[in-house]
Parts: structure tokens; C-alpha cells; sequence
């Protein structure tokens, strides 16, 4: 039997459910002629919401894949929007966010919703007030998280190079990021091991080398196969309680999301985004707004870790007028519109380069993005824009945590998955070895962080392939054997113990003064492929299939204008960086697992797929 309360606050929701369905049913017959094909009565307003065509409700998206095995969860299975895939269509121009229908129908619309959130507002009072009670009268009943446990936030934008915040660059506005900076942590030496996007982000969840998780191929992500998947961060934290979220880009559509996370929003190849209803909003804020979503629907009881994969700053398409490729807001790019960008003092250095740079994508997108004084400008300007929206993106949803009361239980990492040459050495993209292309920002805040710690900038080498066990010291769970980084906090909480969890690992060697870089092109006509050993002073780069190799003393050349192969007097040292580099490449690779999938090889389908992903 339906307990008094409870009758009342369904027939009360039932009633305004009925009235919104008949509101807007009447006005689309009167209006257009239509009727709609759906009139179910729900019992909440989202629910009523979901049957309207236009109005709401969440993308059915396909079924579970069986074969991986994995639970759906709360997981919202989206129909993937392909990553600037060359279908090579420009956003539409710099638009704010428009409505779903004319003036009539949204004021019909928002008198109904608002009583009914009016009603739900009062029930959930109620509910409220009877859990209370409930948790009085259950001794021992908790509805809230582990506070012994950290919850892990990560914002992780695309194609963002190290020195674009305002830190580095005052006429960047990032003044979020900047403040994040002086409550954490900024390390100003963080690289990332292979600077392309599919590879760079399977490391994330994997914290492998490419060369051991193989994930070489935009459709061929190995790290997602049931048996690896177990061994990313993810996986062990879902086994270990934690509730784990993703909002943003994916990239791996092959693979149905919804069986990796247990809530997921994915979008991506597009700087404004059409939702429901038609309403156009920049898709940093559709990030922002999903986030915010996250923290209302996450269950109470357990730890999270949400990751947010901004698409933008990332550039769409091919077009070849000046900023094309970057649609910011128009709020944003007003902040840029009296400020001269500086060129890169390199910009017309692409002559040193190996002949066999000089052409290939990252010198004809040079053209398109940089080829001129205009181009330069306008580029910079709309991507320091997109900037500034993620970064007041990433303080709306900050200050939310803040409103939650978990701020001082959350780590915050921000980095992205690989830099930007913007016109430096007269490219465009990524790709390869030099500094422009591997160097990008982290700010990590960590509540355990020592006092004489905080606000400090640190040169160590960090590496994107330390996330992964980063993460995991943070929530107290063992990292994975197949794991190749280490966890950051080591330089900043030195002989630790962690003071929420024993079981974290304590490493007290010295911290990494060289690391390895590789980028393993599955075609070298298109992008060659390149290995690297990087050193404070030294670095030193093999491009295999050419026979190649260059050297850059970057104390004193931090440009890499400079080659120093062929100089007799560095020969020494040349021999030594060329013996260490291969045996690290020796090292990684004989520790590599499984086959490479055949299915990933071939050059037409590579092309195909190079040619069809903005984000090599």
C-alpha cells in the first residue's frame, strides 16, 4: 500500500507532469499540425521531459557490448560525434547559445517547469527530511563518502602547449589556472612521451608507453580490450569503489564508452555543439554543464574521480581564412581584440630542418593557419580565446566542488595531451620531438601538500605516462605492474606516508633527470616516425626510417635552432646520448606486451584515418 506521503507527492507530480504534456501538445497542433507521436505520463518532470520530442532526455545510444563484459552503469550512451575527422566543415560563426523553438512555446514551457521544480523542490525537502530519519533509526547507516579516501577531479583540454597560461604569457587570461597554480603546484618540465592524441590519452588511462600499450591507430584502441582495460587506472578504482565519471572526448569510437565508466557524456569534433532542443552551446560550456551534472546524479556514497576532456582549444577542420579553425565565444575573443600576439622568433627556421620535414602536414597546415601576418593573429587570438573559455569553464565546476564541502578532499590535476608548434620552426600540429610539440602544462593541487610547497614551481622531469599512478597514490590503491610512470606526489610529499591510506607505495629513489620519447607512425611517407632521449642540457633525436639523427644543447639553444650533429667537439657526448637512447628504447620495448594488431597496419587505412582525425 502507497504510503500517504508518498501518494500525495505522485499525484502532485503527476498532475504538473500532465499539464506540461498538454501545454506544449496543444501548441505544436495549433502551431505546425502536429501532434505528438508520444504522450506517456511520468512521474518527474525530466522523465516527462525525455518523451518530448526536441525537449530532453538522454541518447539511447547502442547496446552493451557483451564481449567486453562490462556493466552499463550509469553510463549515458551518446551516438559518437567524430573527432574534426575531415569532414572538414567549419563551425558555423562565433554564435551565442541559441534557443529550441520561438518565444511562445519557451515561455509556455518555463511557467509549467517552474512549478513543477517548485513541487520537486518541496518533495525533495521531504525526502531529505525522511532519510534523516531513516539514518536515525538504522544505526551504524552511512550515506556519505569516505572522507579517508580522495576523490581525484582531472581536466584534461586538447592540443594545449605548455607556456599558453597566463603564467607563462601575460596576455593569456587564464586566471583560474593561475590560482590553481598558487594553491598547488606547476611543473614546468612536464612532457608527454608520444605527442599525438589517441596515443597520448591511452597512456593516460593506461600509464604505459605506446610501445606497450599499442594503441597506435585511431580505430584501434588495444588498451580497450577486456583483458587490458583491467590493468588501467579506471578499472582498479571500480574495483576498489570508487565511482568513476568521463565528460567530453573520447576519440576511440570503435569502442562503446558506456562500458569503461560508470557515467559518461561524450561529444566531440565541434567548438559549438547543437543539444537538445536545438539549443547551440560552446562546447566548453556543455563540458562545464555535464560536470555539474556529474556532481548532482554521483551516488553520495562513494569516492569519484570525474575526468573532463575539453575538445577546444583544438583546431576544426581546413579552412584557410584567417582563425577559421577556432571558434570562440564572442565574449572571450573581445578580451583578445587590442592585444598583438608575438611571433615565434623561429617561425622562418623550417630551411634547417631535415629535408624530409619539408613536407608532410605540418608544413602545408602552416599555410593554412600561420602563412601570413593576419593568419597569425587571428589564429592566436580565437585559440587564446577558447583558452579562456576552458578556464572559466574549469572554475565554475571548481567552485562547485568547493560547494559540496570537497575541495580539501580532491585532487586537481590539469594537463593536456600534447603541445602545439603555432608556427614555431614553420609548422603547424604536433608530432614531433622538439620542445613546442612534447611540452605541456600540469597543476596538480593536493590537499596533503606541505605548506613551504604550495604556490611553488617545479622542474622535474614529469611525464604524462606518471598520471596513471599519480591517481591511484592519491585514492590509496596499488598501481598496476604493467604501469611504467610514478607517482608525482613523490616530489612534493618526500618519505611519505600517506595519511589516508597505508597501502600506498612510498619510492624514495632520486627522481628521473632524462626520460624517453617515441612516436611510432605506422606510415613514414605521412609523418615520419621519431625517438628521442631528453636530458635538462642534452637532447638528442633518431628519425629511424631516414637514418637520421640531430642533437640541441638546450641551455644554450632552448629553440632547437641549432643543430650540433655534425660538430667534432660534441662528438663525445654524441656517442654517450646515442648509447643511453637505445638502451632505453631496448628497455621499453622488450618489456612491451602482445602483438601488434594487424588489423592496425596498412597504409591506405592509416591514411584514411589520418586524413579523417584532426587529432594526429
Amino acid at each position: 500500500m502507497v504510503a500517504p506521503s508518498n501518494r500525495n507527492r505522485f499525484n502532485k507530480l503527476t498532475v504538473a507532469s500532465l499539464c506540461l504534456c498538454v501545454v506544449i501538445s496543444v501548441y505544436h497542433s495549433v502551431s505546425s499540425g502536429k501532434i505528438l507521436k508520444q504522450f506517456i505520463v511520468k512521474s518527474s518532470f525530466e522523465d516527462a521531459v525525455a518523451v518530448l520530442p526536441g525537449l530532453g532526455g538522454s541518447n539511447t545510444g547502442e547496446d552493451v557490448d557483451d564481449d567486453l563484459g562490462f556493466d552499463d552503469g550509469m553510463a549515458d550512451k551518446h551516438e559518437y560525434q567524430d573527432d574534426d575527422d575531415g569532414d572538414n566543415n567549419k563551425d558555423d560563426d562565433n554564435v551565442e547559445n541559441e534557443g529550441s523553438g520561438d518565444e511562445e512555446e519557451n515561455t509556455s514551457i518555463k511557467v509549467v517547469s517552474t512549478e513543477i521544480k517548485e513541487i520537486e523542490a518541496s518533495e525533495e525537502t521531504e525526502r531529505k527530511e525522511e532519510a534523516v530519519e531513516e539514518v536515525a533509526t538504522e544505526e551504524g547507516t552511512s550515506h556519505q563518502q569516505d572522507n579517508n579516501k580522495m576523490n581525484v577531479l582531472i581536466f584534461y583540454p586538447d592540443d594545449w602547449r605548455h607556456d599558453s597560461i597566463g603564467s607563462e604569457k601575460p596576455y593569456v587570461l587564464t586566471p583560474f589556472l593561475d590560482q590553481l597554480a598558487k594553491e598547488g603546484i606547476r611543473f614546468t618540465q612536464n612532457a608527454v612521451t608520444t605527442s599525438i592524441c589517441w596515443m597520448s590519452r591511452a597512456t593516460l588511462w593506461m600509464g604505459q608507453y605506446t610501445s606497450r600499450h599499442k594503441s597506435y591507430k585511431l580505430k584501434c584502441p588495444r588498451f580497450g580490450s577486456k583483458e587490458n582495460w583491467k590493468h588501467s587506472w579506471v578499472k582498479l578504482l571500480q574495483n576498489s569503489g570508487y565511482f568513476i565519471g568521463h565528460v567530453g572526448k573520447w576519440q576511440y569510437y570503435t569502442y562503446k564508452t558506456a562500458n569503461y565508466f560508470d557515467w559518461a557524456k561524450l561529444f566531440e569534433g565541434h567548438h559549438w555543439e547543437t543539444i537538445y532542443g536545438g539549443r547551440r552551446v560552446h562546447a566548453s560550456d556543455l563540458a562545464k554543464e555535464y560536470a555539474l551534472q556529474f556532481f548532482e546524479e554521483r551516488p553520495k556514497d562513494k569516492n569519484f574521480v570525474l575526468s573532463i576532456a575539453f575538445y577546444p582549444p583544438k583546431p576544426v577542420g581546413d579552412g584557410r581564412a584567417p582563425g577559421h579553425q577556432w571558434s570562440p565565444t564572442n565574449e572571450t575573443r573581445k578580451l583578445y581584440e587590442n592585444v598583438t600576439i608575438p611571433e615565434p622568433e623561429t617561425k622562418d627556421s623550417y630551411k634547417k630542418l631535415p629535408q624530409f620535414l619539408h613536407r608532410g602536414p605540418a608544413v602545408g597546415r602552416f599555410g593554412q593557419r600561420y602563412g601570413t601576418s593576419e593568419h597569425f593573429q587571428a589564429s592566436m587570438k580565437n585559440y587564446y580565446a577558447l583558452i579562456t573559455g576552458v578556464d572559466q569553464a574549469c572554475k565554475e565546476i571548481v567552485d562547485k566542488l568547493k560547494e559540496e564541502g570537497l575541495y580539501n578532499n580532491t585532487m586537481i590535476i590539469f594537463t593536456t595531451d600534447n603541445g602545439m608548434f603555432h608556427g614555431a620552426h614553420g609548422l603547424a600540429g604536433k608530432w614531433y620531438p622538439y620542445q613546442e610539440s612534447i611540452r605541456v602544462p600540469l597543476i596538480i593541487y593536493d590537499p596533503r601538500m606541505p605548506k613551504k610547497k604550495i604556490g611553488t614551481l617545479d622542474d622535474s622531469f614529469t611525464l604524462n605516462v606518471d598520471l596513471a599512478e599519480t591517481i591511484l597514490g592519491a585514492t590509496g590503491v596499488k598501481p598496476d605492474e604493467l604501469m611504467q610512470g610514478r607517482d608525482i606526489s613523490d616530489l612534493y610529499l618526500p618519505n611519505k606516508k600517506n595519511e589516508y591510506h597505508d597501502t600506498a607505495s612510498v619510492k624514495v629513489e632520486p627522481w628521473r633527470e632524462e626520460f624517453f620519447y617515441e612516436f611510432p607512425s605506422p606510415e613514414e611517407v605521412f609523418i615520419p616516425s621519431s625517438t628521442a632521449l631528453v636530458r635538462k642540457q642534452w637532447k638528442y633525436i633518431k628519425w629511424p626510417a631516414h637514418d637520421y639523427e640531430q642533437l640541441f644543447n638546450l641551455e644554450e639553444d632552448p629553440l632547437e635552432n641549432n643543430d650540433l650533429f655534425n660538430e667534432m667537439s660534441v662528438k663525445p657526448i654524441l656517442d654517450k646520448l646515442r648509447e643511453r637512447h637505445d638502451e632505453l628504447k631496448t628497455q621499453l620495448h622488450n618489456t612491451s606486451y602482445g602483438p601488434r594488431d594487424p588489423s592496425c597496419d596498412g597504409f591506405l587505412d592509416f591514411l584514411h584515418e589520418i586524413q579523417k582525425a584532426e587529432a594526429r
